[in-house]
């Protein structure tokens, strides 16, 4: 087979378009498989930053909080989340792949300077003023006396609460949760020195070589004393036995 047939056979327009066709649908079965396994275990996370910037983050979908850490300080960013707090967008969200094509990940929109999601949901509390707007209800009751029925029934009904804005930074979060852990190391490791602590109280409680010659040498003593006081017994003895044998000699007993 000359250069010109395998060229024909294996390299004209028609085998280019299949190897591109190929290529292609081999792309889309590989980042179909990424991008089904990044939405199955990460988080987007959207970061405001101070200037009004976005920088998107992704954090392993674990627990109930995203914690993303900073390279510059090495610190640790904290935003507790929950349903009420995320929303599904499409992934990778670029307008020329088609919608059928892209995935749904879990996205979480948060303020750099500010632990509270930005998008957090949740439903207002009925009945509920700060105390100087239910103090100014009372006093409009007094100005307008048809209504003060009305408005002190109003100002009743009303349960105070702060309802200024905390900003509370999520480093300061991510701190706490840090300090949380370093506190349980603490007191493992102050848990395993109690009981090498006891161990050690035990083993010193032991007999050391000390003691042992001691009482060695305590108990030759009493072996002495008691072997002094038998030697006028085992003389005694003696002398009678010398002379139970002289009286049979005597008798002729054999």
């Amino acid at each position: 087979m000359t250069g010109a047939d395998i060229q024909a056979a294996y390299f004209s327009p028609f085998h280019f378009i299949l190897y591109l066709v190929l290529i292609f649908v081999a792309l889309i079965i590989y980042y179909q498989w990424q991008w089904s396994k990044r939405c199955a275990t990460s988080v987007r996370v959207l970061v405001v930053q101070p200037d009004g910037d976005t920088k998107t983050e992704y954090a392993p979908k674990s627990g109930n909080y995203v914690a993303l850490r900073v390279p510059e300080s090495n610190s640790v960013r904290l935003w507790p989340i929950n349903k009420m707090s995320s929303v599904e967008m499409l992934y990778p969200g670029d307008g020329f792949i088609p919608t059928f094509l892209q995935k749904k990940i879990k996205t979480v929109i948060v303020d750099s300077e500010d632990w509270e999601p930005m998008l957090n949901r949740g439903s207002y509390a009925h009945n509920v003023a700060s105390p100087d707007v239910v103090a100014t209800i009372r006093d409009l009751a007094d100005d307008y006396p048809d209504a003060k029925s009305d408005l002190m029934e109003l100002a009743d009904s009303l349960s105070t609460a702060p309802t200024r804005d905390m900003v509370a930074s999520p480093a300061v979060l991510g701190n706490i949760m840090k300090e949380k852990v370093s506190e349980l190391a603490v007191t493992i490791s102050r848990e395993t020195f109690d009981k090498m602590e006891g161990f050690t109280r035990k083993l010193d409680r032991l007999p050391n070589p000390l003691i042992i010659y001691v009482g060695l040498g305590a108990i030759a003593i009493m072996l002495a004393i008691v072997l002094v006081n038998l030697m006028p017994a085992m003389s005694a003895v003696s002398e009678l036995k010398a002379a139970l044998t002289a009286i049979k000699v005597a008798l002729g007993i054999p």
